[in-house]
């Protein structure tokens, strides 16, 4: 297929019509912390509740939300220092971020929620599993490992590359981060906005964060966690490995793998329409 026809098909991806497009929301936390957050579904639809990854925002579900049916009440979050949300001068632990995310549920009262988390999102969704209190239903973890970046390799490189994240952001270097975490087309009007978000993200955010995509902590701590868990991975992800996923199985009693072929880091960029058709099976199971 000719690169005009890839580019083609992914155009008409990203122009996959939605129902109603989701409403943009601030809330303030008991913290102090105001969260940047989109809306959409029924106010009494099941919730659902996405964690994007480092550098991304809210907008990192863009492609998913158009998919998922209005009987769900979908809420896509930007965490601390990312987006338009708060950036406070400290507070970017596994901990810090998981209880922005505490916070906000139950400040809304969410309940038999879905919490869904990608990357760094699906380290503070372990987080934030851990120490729930009857909230959250399921868990769905795309492109994780236990308790963060497994490997110390990879790990140490992605540290260093995020210490070394300077202000203003540099555009070169937004660009290079996503594309690395990318192996199958992705839309490129999408891939303009995700740019975009990391040159937004708060600069200081960056080093602070580094230490966040890992917990020997909450690794070690994942056979808490008895909500059914729907791990999504990528099989060309350059990040976490088949390793990470198998090591999450046997930590996690109830959790089951669902490999994407084909797919880097982002599955949800990269197959929006089978992520979507999973994450709905999934949330729908009795």
């Amino acid at each position: 297929m000719s690169r005009l026809c890839i580019l083609i098909l992914a155009l008409c991806a990203y122009a996959h019509p939605a129902a109603a497009e989701p409403a943009a929301a601030l809330i303030k936390l008991s913290s102090g912390v105001t969260l940047h957050y989109a809306v959409q579904g029924r106010a009494d639809g099941d919730p659902v509740v996405l964690l994007h990854g480092i550098g991304d925002s809210w907008h990192s579900f863009e492609l998913v939300l158009p998919r998922i049916p209005d009987s769900f009440r979908v809420y896509a979050l930007s965490l601390r220092g990312h987006g338009w949300s708060d950036a406070p001068a400290a507070g970017y632990t596994q901990r810090d971020f998981a209880a922005d995310v505490g916070a906000f549920m139950e400040r809304l009262n969410l309940r038999h929620v879905t919490l869904v988390g990608h990357s760094l999102g699906s380290f503070v969704a372990q987080a934030v599993a851990l120490e729930d209190r009857g909230r959250i239903a399921r868990l769905v973890l795309i492109g994780s490992g236990p308790g963060g970046l497994g490997t110390p390799e990879i790990r140490a490189e992605a540290q260093a590359m995020f210490r070394g994240v300077r202000s203003p952001t540099d555009a070169g270097f937004a660009r290079d981060f996503q594309m690395s975490v990318v192996h199958a087309p992705v839309p490129a009007p999408f891939m303009e906005r995700m740019y975009d978000q990391i040159v937004r993200a708060a600069p200081h955010m960056w080093a602070l964060a580094a230490e966040a995509i890992y917990s020997a902590d909450t690794a070690a701590a994942l056979p808490r966690i008895k909500v059914p868990t729907l791990l999504v991975w990528g099989d060309k992800d350059p990040l976490l490995l088949r390793a990470d996923q198998e090591a999450l199985l046997a930590r996690l009693p109830n959790a089951r793998l669902v490999a994407f072929p084909g797919n880097g880091h982002t599955p949800h960029w990269e197959d929006p329409e089978r992520f979507a058709k999973e994450l709905i099976a999934f949330a729908s199971a009795d």
